[in-house]
C-alpha cells in the first residue's frame, strides 16, 4: 500500500521580482592620492513595494496641504554635479534621503549598491584597448549586479527590468544585451528582460528617472565623502553632507561598520559598498587569488571643507 504524506508546514518561498536602476561616474581623480577611479551604483526595487512611488510622493511633498501649488519648484532635476546653491533641489533631495533613513525603521524596501574601481591599481592591459572604459565598466557592472542581487534577495530572484542612465554605454554595441546574457548564465538569477533599457535623467520625460536621479545623488555623495571636496561655494551640498543621512547612517554605519547586522537601522543586507582593487597585481601571481577589496571600516575619508580635509 502506498502512503502519500503531505507536509502542510512546508512554505514555498514566492519569487522576488526586482527592477534595477543604475548610473555611473566616469574616470575621476582623487586629488588626495592621485589615483583615478570609476564608479557604478544601482538602486534595487522590489516590484511588490516600489521605491518609485515613494520618491514621487516625497518629491512633491504630498503630505503637505496644498502641495499642488509647488509642483513647478519640486520638479527641479536632481544632479549632484550641478546641485550648487539651489533650495528647491536641496529640499527635494533632503526629503528623499529622509525617506531612505525612515525606511530603515519601516518598510525596508530600499536596496542600494555601489562599486568603485581604482583604475590606478588595475592592470588595464587585460582589457580591450578600444573603448577601454566600456570594457572595464561592463565587466564590473555585471559583477556588482550579480553579487548584490544574491546578497539582497537570495537565489531565484527575477529581474523584470534593468534601467541605466543614458551615457557611453548606450552607444556600445554589446552592453545592453550582453549584460543580461552574461548574468543569465548564473543559475541563481532569472531575467524577464533581455536588454538593459536606457533612461534620461529627466523625470518629466519618464517618471522612472526619479530613481536614476537619487542614484546619481548617492554616487555624488560617496565620491565627495571619499575623495574630499571643496564645499565653500555650495551651501546645498554642505547641508546634505552634514545632514542626518550622511552623518548618522552613511558614514558611521554603511561605510564604517558595513557588516553590522545588529544595527537598529537594518542596513547590512540592503546596502553594499565595495572598492576594488586595493593593490595592483599581476595576472598569474598568487596575490591575484587573495581578497583584493578595500576594508571599508579602515577607509580614510577625504570629506571636509576648505582647509579641513581628512575629518574622519
Amino acid at each position: 500500500m502506498q502512503i502519500e504524506i503531505f507536509d502542510t508546514d512546508v512554505v514555498v518561498p514566492s519569487e522576488v521580482h526586482v527592477n534595477i536602476y543604475a548610473d555611473e561616474i566616469q574616470a575621476i581623480e582623487n586629488t588626495s592620492t592621485g589615483e583615478y577611479w570609476i564608479y557604478t551604483a544601482a538602486i534595487y526595487e522590489r516590484v511588490a513595494t516600489p521605491v518609485l512611488n515613494h520618491l514621487i510622493h516625497h518629491r512633491y511633498n504630498k503630505d503637505m496641504a496644498g502641495w499642488e501649488q509647488y509642483i513647478q519648484q519640486n520638479d527641479a532635476k536632481i544632479h549632484w554635479v550641478d546641485l550648487r546653491n539651489n533650495l528647491d533641489k536641496k529640499h527635494v533631495l533632503e526629503r528623499w534621503l529622509k525617506f531612505v533613513v525612515d525606511d530603515c525603521f519601516q518598510e525596508k524596501c530600499f536596496y542600494f549598491s555601489l562599486l568603485g574601481i581604482n583604475l590606478s591599481n588595475l592592470n588595464l592591459a587585460e582589457f580591450a584597448n578600444s573603448q577601454q572604459f566600456n570594457s572595464v565598466y561592463n565587466r564590473f557592472f555585471r559583477s556588482m549586479l550579480q553579487y548584490s542581487l544574491k546578497k539582497f534577495f537570495g537565489e531565484g530572484v527575477v529581474v523584470d527590468h534593468i534601467f541605466h542612465e543614458e551615457g557611453q554605454q548606450s552607444n556600445h554595441a554589446y552592453f545592453d544585451w550582453h549584460t543580461v546574457c552574461q548574468l543569465n548564465q548564473d543559475e541563481a538569477l532569472n531575467f524577464a528582460c533581455s536588454r538593459v533599457e536606457f533612461l534620461s535623467k529627466d523625470h518629466t520625460v519618464d517618471e522612472r528617472s526619479n530613481v536614476i536621479q537619487l542614484c546619481d545623488a548617492l554616487l555624488g555623495i560617496f565620491k565627495d565623502v571619499f575623495h574630499g571636496s571643496d564645499l565653500s561655494g555650495s551651501s546645498t551640498k554642505r547641508a546634505i553632507l552634514e545632514g542626518d543621512f550622511v552623518q548618522n547612517l552613511f558614514i558611521p554605519r554603511i561605510i564604517k561598520k558595513p557588516k553590522n547586522k545588529n544595527s537598529r537601522y537594518s542596513y547590512a543586507d540592503r546596502f553594499n559598498i565595495s572598492l576594488f582593487p586595493a593593490r595592483s597585481t599581476e595576472a598569474d601571481s598568487m596575490e591575484r587569488l587573495m581578497n583584493n577589496y578595500y576594508d571599508l571600516s579602515r577607509l580614510e575619508l577625504g570629506y571636509g571643507h576648505t582647509g579641513q580635509m581628512r575629518l574622519f
